[in-house]
């Protein structure tokens, strides 16, 4: 599927370029028929629902950045605290579902962070 209008199509996490594709589910091959994205670490993709609404792409999309962080850090990794499937997945979704509200109920929040980021101190 092509890229819709306006979506983006890559993310960089840490020292990874992270291809963003925005895709149908598909009940034959069982992709994306019990969630709304997926971040797949060894192909360096993040795969989400083309229609679903603002709201539920942005959470996606942080969902799926952060697991690719997650990855990326290693805290999935064999003795770290998110090694368990389960405990990530539910660290991840309480985080990015948190996170969003934190910019959703605070309008002003994500514009300080990009005014600042870049100061000197």
């Amino acid at each position: 599927m092509k890229t819709p209008e306006g979506e983006p199509e890559l993310v960089k996490v840490g020292y990874r370029d992270i291809r963003i594709e925005w895709v149908a589910p598909d009940f034959r091959t069982d992709e994306l028929t019990d969630c709304y994205g997926q971040y797949k670490s060894r192909e360096g993709l993040i795969q989400i629902q083309h229609n679903l609404c603002g709201q539920e792409k942005s959470n996606t999309l942080l969902h799926e950045v952060m697991h690719a962080c997650a990855y990326g850090s290693g805290l999935n990794q064999a003795n770290g605290p998110l090694k368990e499937e389960d405990a990530e997945e539910l660290t991840i979704n309480q985080l990015s579902n948190y996170l969003m509200g934190v910019f959703r109920d605070n309008p002003w929040f994500l514009d300080y962070l990009k005014k600042n980021i870049e100061k000197d101190l």
